[in-house]
């Protein structure tokens, strides 16, 4: 057998354990390394749970009263607007007195139907004209005679369902 350095000791070969020049073996580091990570480990989920717990006063408290009661009408749900988009115009023909419309996808067909009542709007809900839908439809554009007001491009087209 040869000795292959300071820390192997006497018995050298493939079993043979190393020994720490300070004499302490490495089960005993293996432990206080285990030991040590386990205490983190319990230290790092007490935080986690004790920061989540915090008391929060119930909306009606008398701890809490600037927030109101909600109202009937909040409880209420929600109705669909009678409102369809139906696409947004593309371009004005003033001088014929026509609005070309790119259709939506999911544009409603019987809006698409010549003579239905259309109105173009702007972003923030102003009603900028009211349309007539001809008969021209072709691919994605439809044709719309303008019946009053003024529409601009870009302006969102809708249909009132009735």
């Amino acid at each position: 057998m040869t000795n292959h350095g300071p820390f192997l000791g006497a018995r050298a070969g493939p079993g043979a354990r190393a020994k720490a020049p300070d004499g302490m073996g490495q089960t005993q580091r293996r432990s206080t390394a285990q030991s040590f990570l386990a205490g983190l480990a319990l230290t790092a989920v007490a935080l986690a749970f004790t920061s989540c717990a915090h008391p929060v006063a119930p909306v009606n408290s008398p701890a809490n009263p600037a927030v109101p009661l909600p109202s009937s009408a909040a409880l209420e749900p929600l109705v669909p607007s009678p409102r369809l988009i139906v696409g947004r115009v593309l371009d004005i023909d003033l001088a014929q007195g026509f609005a070309f419309v790119d259709l939506a996808a999911d544009a409603p067909s019987v809006a698409l139907v010549e003579g239905t009542e259309l109105i173009s709007r702007t972003l923030d809900f102003r009603e900028t004209a009211r349309l007539r839908a001809s008969r021209y439809v072709r691919g994605r554009t439809l044709g719309a005679k303008i019946v009053s007001g003024q529409p601009a491009p870009e302006d969102e087209v809708v249909w009132q369902a009735p």
